[in-house]
């Protein structure tokens, strides 16, 4: 018996209701035991400060681009005390966005309305599958990339349409420096839709100018209004010093083994990449239009962010680019063997909800770790100014702990920094939490012991260092 997935509406709906049910159970977890994890709460912190005067550029120690932080801020301006059901709930809406964006840039390859609501809700699912249920930057980084993409292919010449577009280019970059990976393709699709150099060069000239007339507008407020110097935003816009400095930006224990080892992991988590290799042997090389080496382009540029860091979530920034390659393929192969796409969504489908299930016990646990935590921190660390190096991020925002250093420090994970180089950052009278194997008397010897407690650890108990820095 043949599977056809897209002419079988028993099988269609089937996959799609697993899909969906993978989502709902996902919304669930998160609503049940609302924790955050350590990104989440440096993002959030960061955000609470902007929404009560902290300059980004100015005051803050942060590698990353500000966009989706002073977006996660907004809720903040209204009310101090929001909680996390409601700052779920507004990262959520973010999703139904993307999808509406992916949909219509499936349908410009592919005009079955089956075909590309099927990529789409698996796109969706896959995003949560990949930490996509934690408050992080890449959703929105997708979001603009997208929105990117879509006015470009139906930009038919005008010249206004690829200014917008060179703008929320911009965006994507904005929303995190990774966001840039899409423009070389992007530069392609301009060429090949030219007619001469004479109209190619123009097109780039509007999209160019739409991508760094935003920056201008910025450049001159923080300069204007800020105090901010035109070459220290620059710098810091672009991640030119974090790049240059001595400080780990990202990818800690970063090793080329460890990233084919992500890779190796992401095909068994998401095993439709796979269909990458059957679409290479499986086309005819003189078949390979001009939108397949677009979308080609588009792939190998989203994978350069493993380049840096190969954390779980950055899949999210990968996987639309597989998806779109997939439906380009459909037609010139994919057609005739839809059990492949059956096989692997039940592979797909069988490996999210093992995860699923991991994730509601993680979850779980960290909802109740932070439940017992967070009393015991406000009944034991009365200053505000503490860095956390026992403790997670966290709890900068659960707490509401400001920055001993925002300059030098900020919210810096401690791996980032060296332990020598936080205790020398941190103000008089300002504190740090340390587990005691880390405490050193050599390092410390500026520093006056206040408290010893115990904070849950997971499911175990852990002891905690309260330090003060002596006022001299």
């Amino acid at each position: 018996m043949k599977v056809e997935v897209f002419n079988n509406n028993a099988i269609y709906y089937a996959l799609l209701y697993f899909f969906i049910v993978i989502i709902g159970s996902y919304f669930l977890i998160v609503y049940l035991y609302p924790s955050i994890s350590n990104d989440t709460g440096y993002y959030l912190k960061i955000a609470y400060d902007l929404a009560h005067g902290l300059s980004f550029f100015k005051e803050l120690n942060c590698s990353y681009s500000p966009l989706v932080m002073y977006i996660f801020s907004i809720p903040f301006y209204f009310n101090d005390e929001v909680g996390l059901i409601f700052l779920f709930t507004y990262y959520f809406m973010v999703f139904p966005f993307i999808g509406a964006l992916f949909f219509q840039i499936l349908k410009y390859f592919n005009s079955d309305n089956k075909i590309c609501l099927f990529f789409t809700v698996l796109l969706i699912t896959a995003n949560f599958v990949f930490e996509g249920f934690h408050i992080l930057l890449e959703p929105y980084v997708l979001l603009f990339q997208l929105m990117t993409i879509w006015l470009v292919l139906t930009w038919k010449l005008k010249k206004s349409t690829l200014f917008l577009a060179g703008v929320f280019a911009f965006l994507a970059f904005y929303a995190k420096q990774y966001g840039l990976f899409i423009m070389p393709a992007l530069v392609f699709w301009l060429y090949r839709e030219a007619k001469n150099i004479r109209l190619f060069t123009s097109s780039l000239s509007f999209f160019v100018l739409g991508f760094f007339v935003p920056i201008l507008i910025l450049m001159s407020y923080f300069y204007v209004y800020e105090n901010v110097a035109i070459k220290f935003f620059l710098l810091r816009l672009f991640g030119v010093s974090a790049i240059k400095g001595t400080e780990i930006v990202t990818g800690i224990d970063y090793s080329v083994i460890g990233a084919f080892k992500k890779v190796g992991q992401f095909i068994i988590d998401f095993p439709f990449f796979i269909l990458i290799v059957f679409l290479f042997f499986g086309v005819k090389t003189k078949s390979i239009s001009q939108s397949s080496k677009f979308v080609l382009l588009l792939l190998i540029g989203a994978f350069c962010t493993l380049y840096f860091a190969y954390y779980s979530h950055y899949f999210q920034l990968i996987i639309p680019y597989i998806i779109i390659t997939i439906v380009i393929f459909y037609k010139s192969f994919l057609e005739k063997n839809s059990i492949i796409i059956f096989f692997f969504s039940i592979i797909f489908l069988v490996g999210a909800s093992l995860k699923l299930k991991n994730k509601f016990l993680e979850k779980k646990e960290h909802y109740n770790e932070q439940l017992a935590n967070v009393p015991v921190l406000e009944s034991n660390v009365a200053n505000k100014n503490v860095y956390l190096h026992g403790m997670s991020p966290a709890y900068y925002f659960l707490s509401k702990y400001n920055s001993p250093n925002y300059g030098v420090l900020g919210y810096k994970f401690p791996i980032e920094l060296t332990l020598n180089k936080i205790c020398t950052e941190i103000s008089e009278g300002d504190c740090i939490l340390i587990e005691p194997k880390f405490f050193k008397p050599a390092i410390f010897d500026s520093y006056i012991t206040k408290k010893e407690f115990t904070v849950m650890d997971g499911v175990k108990q852990k002891r905690i260092l309260l330090l003060e820095k002596k006022k001299h």
